[in-house]
């Protein structure tokens, strides 16, 4: 199926204001905001949407505390939407509201939705080099996209990517034994768009990824928001999976998100790897190292195991 990539994270959260303030710092631009909570529309016009952890129009949480309450996923078509609807229909409930977003949830019990995406071709020219006498680099330092999503995925970890693969059309990049699968949709050639990763019994949303244009930008967010006080969790780093440069900082709407760019492009005969271990322990470099835990300060993960 043509699906392209995240077009919608849905945020119930305690603290909508303190949501607010780490998303604008983090320079994703604030479009609406109201008594419900607040919209920020990246320049590809996918979305982040913020509400009360309270509101009635959500739906269901899958753990305590501020999470994402529903990712929603872009299709290329009304075609493909139908298609979609069509093949999860026969077994779970799905509904579709007024706006045409259909609605469900995958086999670990997570709230997913489908749209006609809104998306616009979004191509950034490769940053220029500044020299003696010639300035031609302008560094703008802000997301541009949603590039994936993470999900803490307990128990039969290929069941719940077969929901992906065989009824979505998802497909398998990388897996690696005990930690997880990279998943990516059948229209992205990004490495993952969805990583389903395993750790004893925790469940929950665990991050959102935004891209920036390259690793000065990385550097420039992760300033920044350590300037503004919140609190770092792993970067400045590269990943060896994927490939990408990155930097995670703990949410205040819940989960971690993450600033990165250079992410691998997979290409339409790539052949998956398995993998017994991480290689390189994950990272081919980390600044800190030492930020690998799971503690935010106190704590580990406090919203991500089921109640």
């Amino acid at each position: 199926m043509n699906i392209i990539g995240v077009e919608s994270l849905v945020y119930g959260s305690e603290d909508v204001d303190a949501g607010i303030r780490f998303y604008r710092d983090f320079g994703v631009p604030l479009t609406e905001r109201n008594d419900a909570g607040a919209v920020f529309t990246l320049p590809d016009r996918t979305t982040v949407l913020l509400r009360r952890i309270d509101d009635p129009d959500l739906p269901p949480p899958s753990v305590p505390g501020s999470t994402v309450r529903e990712t929603i996923w872009g299709v290329d078509s009304a075609k493909t939407l139908a298609a979609v609807k069509a093949a999860l229909s026969g077994d779970r409930e799905i509904t579709q509201t007024a706006d045409g977003v259909l609605h469900t949830a995958d086999d670990l019990g997570y709230r997913i939705g489908f749209r006609v995406s809104a998306r616009i071709a979004h191509t950034l020219r490769l940053p220029a080099t500044n020299t003696v006498g010639a300035v031609q680099r302008r560094v703008v330092g802000r997301p541009e996209r949603i590039g994936h999503v993470v999900f803490w995925a307990p128990g039969d970890l290929d069941h719940a990517a077969r929901f992906y693969t065989d009824r979505l059309g998802f497909k398998l990049t990388d897996a690696v034994k005990g930690l997880g699968l990279f998943l990516r949709c059948g229209a992205s050639h990004d490495h993952h768009n969805l990583f389903l990763q395993q750790r004893g019994e925790f469940a929950g949303f665990q991050h959102v990824s935004f891209e920036v244009a390259d690793f000065d930008e990385v550097m420039m967010c992760g300033n920044h928001l350590e300037a503004q006080g919140w609190k770092s969790h792993l970067g400045p780093g590269r990943h060896v999976l994927g490939s990408n440069l990155y930097w995670y900082f703990w949410n205040p709407a819940g989960g971690v998100a993450e600033c990165y760019s250079d992410m691998d492009y997979i290409t339409d005969d790539w052949v998956p790897k398995h993998y017994d271990a991480v290689p390189g322990g994950g990272s081919s470099w980390s600044a800190r190292p030492q930020d690998q835990g799971l503690r935010p300060g106190h704590g580990d993960w406090p919203t991500m195991i089921r109640s």
